[in-house]
């Protein structure tokens, strides 16, 4: 049975759950990465992301590198911030540079970083790998949580993002994310499953972040409950994620 195939089934089982709303929402917010990148983001509108965060202990605040210093989130919101964003074309001296001088300069916990998926497609695949696996041994050496971009809504196939993910996964990372959310595709349920099992399959220790479009809490209880069925364990923020920049204010008008 192709990915195809066995993602509807998965749909398919879900959609008989009965699906404790209530416990999905309260479980939701802890999930978030609530995200601002916006390179014409006032102060203001920076502080008020980090007020909002702070009031619902969301996993972690993300934003773009230069609005980084204007961040003070509460203890338990982890501080994160993008590199060779969003097009994932920046050379890797520039990257490496980019990324030890947010880490030396503040106090970052997790970089989320777009992988060089132009690159890997157009059949650069070790070039476009061993960039990744750089940045990667960099963060780890900080102790710093390592997100990979996909850009997944720039993949043909279900299988191209099952195999792209496997190869990764052997270099090393903390987490898999599906997309920038600055491309017309972002995260889909399947995309997110076929990463998820990639994930299983290799048995390693890896997170999965669902991004780009996720403004409703019906879409993120889908994500959620397709992560516990294919890795078969609970949600929580140290393996799973949302990035979202409205989902919050949805989840807050659901109660």
């Amino acid at each position: 049975m192709n990915l195809e195939a066995q993602f509807l089934v998965a749909l398919g089982q879900l959609n008989e759950m009965r699906w404790n709303i209530k416990e999905l929402t309260t479980e939701a917010f802890s999930l978030i990465d609530l995200t601002l990148l916006d390179e014409t983001a006032s102060p203001h509108a920076v502080q008020a992301l980090v007020e909002k965060a702070n009031s619902h202990q969301v996993a972690a605040i993300c934003v773009l590198p230069q609005h980084i210093k204007e961040l003070k989130p509460a203890e338990g919101i982890k501080l994160a911030t993008v590199v060779n964003f969003p097009t994932g074309k920046h050379s890797l001296a520039e990257v490496l540079s980019k990324t030890n001088n947010l880490l030396s300069n503040f106090p970052v916990d997790e970089i989320d970083y777009v992988f060089p998926y132009q690159n890997y497609l157009q059949g650069n695949v070790q070039e476009a790998l061993t960039h990744c696996q750089q940045v990667y041994t960099l963060c780890e050496q900080q102790n710093v949580t390592f997100k990979v971009i996909l850009e997944t809504g720039a993949f043909a196939t279900l299988e191209a993002i099952y195999n792209v993910s496997c190869q990764i996964l052997d270099n090393g990372c903390n987490f898999l994310k599906t997309s920038t959310g600055k491309i017309k595709q972002g995260a889909t349920p399947s995309a997110a499953f076929a990463i998820l099992k990639a994930i299983e399959a290799s048995d390693i220790h890896c997170g999965l972040k669902v991004s780009g479009g996720i403004k409703q809490p019906a879409q993120a209880f889908i994500y959620m409950c397709l992560a516990e069925k294919v890795l078969k364990r609970n949600v929580d923020k140290s393996w799973f994620r949302i990035g979202a920049s409205s989902l919050l204010d949805e989840l807050d008008n659901s109660f």
